[in-house]
């Protein structure tokens, strides 16, 4: 006999953040503040994935099927920064993503060498 404990799926932070499209500092931010379900193990964090999570969404991008509609300047200049915004969110992202993969190539140099 299965507990609900058991049946819960703890995963990873990385994994959590690619399949929900989430960045890892906005992550661990909703740990810090006890949005989301977490726990601590082995001294990795590990976050509960229930399916029900869906991250806020800060803005839309428009699909082919869907072209914008011609707007005053003003909406333009609007548009611009919501798209630059995300930009550097993808470029924070990117950048965790590259130290986290430094870290693990430098973990796993450390474990061949044993």
């Amino acid at each position: 006999m299965t507990s609900d404990l058991d049946s819960e799926k703890w995963v990873p932070l990385v994994e959590f953040s690619v399949q929900k499209g989430i960045s890892l500092s906005t992550l661990r931010r909703y740990i810090k503040s006890n949005k989301i379900p977490w726990k601590l193990l082995e001294g990795r964090y590990l976050v509960m994935d229930d399916g029900t999570f869906t991250a806020p969404r800060t803005h839309e991008l428009r699909s082919p099927a869907n072209p914008p509609i011609e707007s005053a300047p003003a909406e333009q200049e609007i548009r611009v920064r919501e798209l630059q915004t995300a930009l550097n969110a993808a470029h924070e992202e990117i950048a965790e993503l590259k130290t986290l993969l430094a870290f693990y190539e430098e973990k796993w140099a450390q474990l061949s060498k044993k």
